[in-house]
């Protein structure tokens, strides 16, 4: 699958779609919080975001992403997040994927099959 992994963290991004990538996964990364994630010219098969980091940012990106209609059918799996904050998360996506840190991948394969 194509995957956009979105986290604000560079060091951990890498680490997340570097276990991706081991399971044959196209995946772009962005951690970056004084650039857009660049989502536009190339759209990926799903979008993962992760909590652990900044959620309000990743929650805008998803609302970029479903706020086209064209656009909707690409799956969001948010990871990981305290408590409180995949409450609110959850209370604005509640069709998204919800999983804890480090279960991306299983979550990938059940999307793909």
């Amino acid at each position: 699958m194509r995957v956009f992994y979105l986290h604000w963290n560079e060091i951990e991004c890498k680490a997340r779609t570097k276990e991706l990538r081991a399971e044959r996964h196209t995946v772009r990364g962005h951690w970056s919080t004084t650039e857009h994630a660049a989502l536009k010219d190339a759209l990926p098969d799903v979008l993962v975001i992760s909590l652990d980091r900044l959620p309000s940012h990743g929650r805008e990106v998803a609302e970029w992403l479903w706020e086209a209609k064209k656009r909707q059918h690409i799956p969001i799996v948010f990871e990981g997040g305290t408590a409180d904050k995949v409450a609110a998360t959850r209370a604005a996506f509640p069709r998204a994927v919800y999983c804890n840190t480090g279960e991306v991948s299983a979550v990938l394969r059940r999307l793909k099959a």
